[in-house]
């Protein structure tokens, strides 16, 4: 009888594979791990065993979920080029939305669906003004920005609180397997997106318009197009928060979703992405970066530090994450 043994050149030892794991380890997504991997530490000296407690998990994982949801529909308009400073607004506007219209009397889905069209239209005029006359993309949507929150304090105005609606708040509020429902939702969405970023065509075509538009329509790639439908992806997906907001807290406020747009692109930036260029990014470093925002916030309060020093660490953060990526040279993500 004779044994069949594995060509040398198959083996997998333990030296073939350090450079692999160094090189995964200098990219985006190792780095923003490690980064992760950091917080968890610190969580667990300063805070202890109560960092890992199920309830305690529980609130970060709620406090991640909607974030997660708009920032990963609001990157494909980063991988594109373009950024939306709008989306916290759009946040505020479709809860606001959302709120009339079931309060209304409207029914919930016919009200949800009505909300997310609304975000089309956001998302379309953006692209309007930014692909279709060529605007400058940071002007435009800081002033849809500006209109979609005056458009909420003008509706707010007395608006009366929406009635309990069963079927959202269980979503919103109800666990699965101990979990938070909506953050596997978020989860799912995430790895869902990053396939469709790394592993097909649209991906590519997203990514090829952010690297460079010229070489992209030289190609055959309607930069148009792409950016278009980013852009309304992008809108969607914070009118998608802004419902599941008034799941989880009942009714909708005049401020809600202020500074959500700063609090979701830093955490995009440390995930990997890039604010100058486009074309670089993938959904899990979102997910990672958003979790280290998240990490950092809940050890700042069950520790009972000022919480003013949030801005401060996250900013470091930031500049810690640009000069990584600087460093690493900032053109390729896995």
């Amino acid at each position: 009888m004779t044994t069949a043994f594995a060509p040398a050149s198959d083996v997998q030892t333990p030296q073939a594979l350090l450079p692999r794991v160094l090189s995964y380890l200098k990219g985006p997504v190792g780095s923003i791990a490690l980064m992760l991997a950091a917080v968890v530490v610190i969580g667990a000296v300063s805070v202890g065993p109560a960092f890992f407690s199920a309830s305690n998990v529980r609130i970060v994982g709620v406090a991640v979920a909607i974030p997660l949801i708009v920032g990963v529909l609001a990157s494909f308009a980063l991988l594109a080029g373009v950024v939306d400073l709008s989306i916290g607004s759009m946040v505020g506007f479709g809860a606001v939305a959302f709120n009339q219209l079931v309060a209304s009397g409207i029914d919930p889905w016919t009200a949800a669906g009505v909300t997310i069209l609304l975000g089309v239209v956001v998302g379309s005029i953006n692209a309007f003004v930014i692909v279709g006359l060529g605007a400058e993309p940071l002007a435009v949507t800081l002033g849809m920005l500006t209109l979609l929150r005056g458009v909420c304090q003008a509706i707010v105005v007395q608006a009366p609180p929406t009635t309990l609606i069963e079927p959202l708040y269980d979503v919103t509020q109800g666990t699965t397997l101990g979990i938070p429902t909506l953050l596997l939702i978020g989860v799912g969405l995430t790895l869902v997106a990053a396939g469709v970023v790394s592993k097909t065509r649209i991906g590519r075509k997203v990514q090829a318009v952010g690297g460079d538009p010229r070489a992209a329509q030289r190609a055959g790639i309607s930069v148009v197009r792409v950016r278009t439908v980013a852009l309304i992806v992008s809108a969607v997906g914070a009118a998608i928060g802004g419902i599941f907001y008034v799941g989880q807290l009942g009714s909708a406020s005049n401020i809600l979703g202020t500074g959500l747009e700063f609090q979701i692109y830093a955490a995009l930036m440390i995930g990997g992405y890039s604010i100058t260029r486009g074309g670089v990014g993938n959904p899990i470093g979102a997910l990672l970066g958003l979790l280290v925002v998240a990490g950092i916030t809940n050890i700042l309060n069950v520790s009972f530090i000022d919480p003013d020093y949030l801005d401060l660490i996250v900013a470091v953060i930031l500049l810690a994450a640009v000069l990584v990526d600087r460093f690493r040279g900032g053109d390729a993500f896995e």
